[in-house]
């Protein structure tokens, strides 16, 4: 879980800060899960933010609902292959290509001759 370096969201940092602590604590909740399980997380928490997703971004009754299920649905996708980029942040459970959570070497074929 990084920061992403290339971003240019305007989401605030204190919300980019919110997500690099709350998206490793979900991943650590379902780490064990079975798939079905993990299946009825991702559905609940795509019900929570198509019904309450204006609340996460303005505040309502329900931001801490939909806030949480934000966290989760980026923790769930960052499972998948390539993990997810999305609000400021980089989030993945396997090393991949291109992951900016891994050190960066040059590229010395561009470099000048």
């Amino acid at each position: 879980m990084v920061r992403d370096p290339e971003s240019n969201t305007s989401v605030p940092e204190l919300w980019t800060d919110w997500l690099q602590f709350m998206v490793p604590l979900c991943l650590a909740e379902m780490w064990n899960l079975s798939d079905a399980e993990i299946d009825r997380i991702r559905s609940e928490c795509c019900d929570a933010i198509a019904s309450h997703g204006d609340d996460a971004q303005f505040g309502g009754r329900h931001q801490g609902t939909a806030r949480t299920a934000i966290a989760k649905g980026l923790a769930v996708l960052a499972m998948a292959d390539g993990g997810v980029t999305a609000l400021g942040i980089h989030a993945c459970t396997r090393s991949h290509a291109g992951c900016p959570g891994l050190p960066s070497t040059p590229d010395l074929t561009k470099a000048k001759k």
